[in-house]
């Protein structure tokens, strides 16, 4: 690329500035990379700028810009309503299918997604188009869309298995698969309390293994469950003096719970099913308990399956614009499954390694040593991305037909999503120019997009990557030091 020949040590008062920060505590003891090179080639800061580093959520900037290239910014996701058996005057002797195409916007509560009763309501309606008005056999949530035998990466740490950012997508979900619960406290040493709050999951099972903490104590409450058994544990503690608030937790049984809920919605639109709810494993087994030893019967191959429909999501522009401006883990994960399978490759784990690869150099960008995509979040840190790599890609997407619609997703400080708070005694005109993505994990803090140019001139738009590792410095600490160096790149256009 046209400023690898000067990505020495450039003359601008932005590599003077950043280096002097460099050499100062908190970075002195970490990591750090930068590269800011303006859009006509010119190299503005460069710091250990090949260096491949941990970049938590900045990854989500090459899972939605794969996503929007290779599957177009009008792509959806596609729901079928499906069903075996017989009608017989308005009778269903069999059972409904919702077969899952990997929405992960099903019922979730982004502003891309229509409220759950309306999606129910398109659902239900292509039943009444087939003629269905009663069902003698039962509402089974189908993900086998997917094909993973686990929804959640392989890469993901314990402790993020059970959170709401740690779940993970099939090829049917509910909520973005999350579990809420209200926790308030006990009395000092007792177990704190808590009440599910939404969805309700009445065949779950929760060991309460809490303790209520002393007064300005931590909150160190997690909760752990999985997808062998209907079981979940809430433990850690929780301060006596603390008001309720809600723990939100993953669920790991998406497609039973949708099954559940659009059961009920129909039974609330006089449509009487008599036999429950379920789901279909990963085995291609259909189960209507999730109990360990629960009687299971083979399901139908999906192309057995009568099609009474299609329902589809919002256009997938709009989907990345919240997985950007949220840093939705959820979306992001499902976007990659989704990528892996336009490359005909599977969404399992061995498959979704080499899925990025192959989309990045479908884009023209060459990832050897540079880029090791691991998820589609970032959660994992087993991604580990360069700052040249980067900005080479965020070069790139400029170049490409969906680069408004990538664009138009990057977070701006002041505005609704993750930078909303970020630069907020910074004038509005800074503000505006800034569009990126942050990242952060224990450790890691991270930005990367582009910064405009103050008289709008597009050839001097700065594209820029700032990652920093093995940073332990609190967030008070490291915030300021941080924008500091962003506005000292901004400064030099």
């Amino acid at each position: 690329m046209a400023w690898s020949a000067t990505a020495g040590i450039p003359r601008t008062e932005a590599q003077k500035a950043i280096d002097e920060i460099c050499a100062k505590e908190p970075l002195r003891s970490a990591l750090v990379g930068v590269l800011a090179v303006r859009a006509d080639g010119d190299t503005v800061v460069a710091v250990n700028h090949r260096q491949k580093l941990v970049p938590a959520s900045n990854v989500k900037l090459l899972t939605t810009g794969m996503a929007l290239q290779l599957l177009g910014a009008n792509f959806r996701f596609e729901t079928r309503l499906g069903y075996t058996g017989t009608i017989e005057d308005g009778t269903l002797h069999g059972d409904v299918y919702i077969l899952g195409g990997g929405d992960p916007t099903t019922g979730s509560r982004s502003e891309s997604t229509e409220a759950i009763g309306t999606t129910f309501g398109t659902w239900a309606q292509l039943l009444f188009d087939a003629g269905i008005r009663r069902i003698e056999g039962r509402i089974l949530g189908d993900p086998r869309y997917f094909t993973d035998h686990t929804p959640q990466n392989l890469g993901w740490t314990f402790d993020d298995l059970g959170t709401y950012y740690g779940a993970g997508p099939s090829g049917l979900n509910f909520f973005e698969n999350a579990q809420n619960f209200y926790i308030t406290p006990g009395a000092s040493g007792s177990a704190v309390n808590y009440r599910v709050q939404y969805p309700e999951t009445p065949w779950m099972h929760y060991e309460n293994h809490t303790v209520t903490g002393a007064a300005r104590s931590s909150n160190t409450l997690y909760y752990v469950t999985s997808t062998l058994a209907p079981v979940g544990e809430i433990a850690g503690s929780f301060p006596v003096d603390r008001r309720g608030y809600t723990l939100e937790c993953s669920n790991t049984f998406g497609a039973f719970t949708c099954a559940y809920y659009f059961h009920n919605f129909l039974r609330t639109q006089g449509v009487e099913v008599r036999g429950g709810w379920g789901d279909i494993t990963h085995l291609g087994e259909i189960r209507t308990s999730l109990e360990l030893g629960a009687a299971r019967t083979p399901a139908p191959a999906v192309d057995s399956i009568r099609i009474a429909g299609s329902a589809w999501s919002a256009p997938l522009a709009d989907i990345v614009a919240d997985t950007n401006r949220e840093s939705d883990n959820f979306y992001a994960e499902a976007l990659l499954k989704v990528i892996a399978m336009h490359l005909d490759k599977t969404a399992r784990q061995d498959d979704l390694d080499d899925a990025s690869d192959a989309g990045l150099r479908k884009l023209g960008l060459r990832p050897d040593g540079a880029c090791r995509q691991f998820d589609g979040s970032g959660l994992s840190r087993k991604n580990y991305v360069s700052p040249d790599f980067f900005v080479r890609f965020l070069r790139k997407m400029m170049a490409l037909p969906v680069w408004n619609a990538f664009f138009g997703s990057l977070p701006v400080p002041g505005e609704k999503g993750t930078l909303e708070n970020r630069f907020d005694k910074a004038p509005q005109e800074f503000k505006d120019r800034i569009h990126m993505k942050s990242g952060s994990m224990n450790g890691v803090r991270c930005f990367s997009g582009y910064i405009l140019a103050s008289d709008g001139d597009p050839k001097k738009t700065i594209i820029f990557s700032l990652l920093t590792n093995n940073c332990t410095a609190s967030s008070y600490q490291a915030t300021p030091i941080l924008d500091s160096m962003i506005e000292a790149i901004a400064a030099e256009n």
